[in-house]
Parts: C-alpha cells; structure tokens; sequence
C-alpha cells in the first residue's frame, strides 16, 4: 500500500488519496464517502449549530456557505421498504439513504468553507425536502468564520 492509500469502510475498495476520498460499491452501485482518518484527523472544519464555538474566537466572518445533494430511492430497495412498511418498523433502507445525503452535503459544505479560506462554520442548519416522488434533497448551510 502507498502511504495514502486505504480500503474503503464500506465496500473494501482501494483508494489512493489523503483526506476524503469516493469509491463506487460495485455490488450496490452506490456512492460511499470515507475519510482517511490517519491522513487527516478530526474534521476539516470545525462546526456548530450555535453563533459561536466553545472556547474559540470568531476573528473574521467570511460569508454564507452551504452544501446539498438530492437523492433518488433505488426501486428495488423501495419494494422491500413498502413490504416492510406494512408490518412497521424502521426502513433500514430510507434510513442509510438519508445519513448518506446528510454526509454528502455536510462535505460539500467543508469544500465551500475551504474555499473561502474559512476554518469553521457557525450557526449550522440542516434541511431536507422531496423534490419528486422519489428524490430527496438534503441541505446544509451556516456562516463560514474564522476562529482562533
């Protein structure tokens, strides 16, 4: 193995790159995110739902920034959570497709943070709605902020 090479959490595939890297699950055909955490420990960005960060200083507000994906429901999937439904219970299915969206769009809010040359993100919201019958989009937003 390289020395920023791993195997993906999830599907066991190769990858050879620091920090966050994408694989595809050939048997699932979904799109899994894994972050090399002896490459880059603990998040890129520090986040927070509050207007500020425990024992930090906001020294520079750089500006709003978000993140957002919309997924749509594999069909198959969406049988076997209809079955399932009938009886109740939880929709294993619905439930791993979300926390990915909600994944995702967390990354992509980290990438526009670090873009702006932001070191965390304050007054962090989560917002998800249907688009269609069968998608979802999940949005993140906050301020990106300078702290020390």
């Amino acid at each position: 193995l390289h020395s920023n090479s791993h195997r993906c959490g999830r599907c066991e595939t190769m990858i050879v790159n620091a920090g966050r890297s994408i694989c595809r699950d050939s048997l699932r055909n979904r799109l899994c995110q894994w972050r090399a955490a002896a490459a880059n420990p603990g998040p890129r960005v520090r986040l927070a739902t509050s207007e500020q960060i425990v024992g930090c200083t906001i020294k520079e507000y750089k500006g709003l920034v978000m993140g957002s994906t919309v997924r749509a429901k594999d069909v198959t999937k969406d049988i076997t959570s209809a079955i399932r439904a009938v009886f109740g219970g939880e929709l294993p299915h619905y439930t791993q497709l979300m926390q990915d969206a909600r994944e995702e769009a967390m990354s992509r809010l980290e990438d526009e943070a670090l873009k702006l040359g932001a070191n965390a993100v304050v007054s962090l919201r989560l917002s998800s709605t249907n688009i269609a019958a069968n998608s979802s989009e999940v949005m993140v937003y906050g301020t990106a902020v300078i702290v020390e």
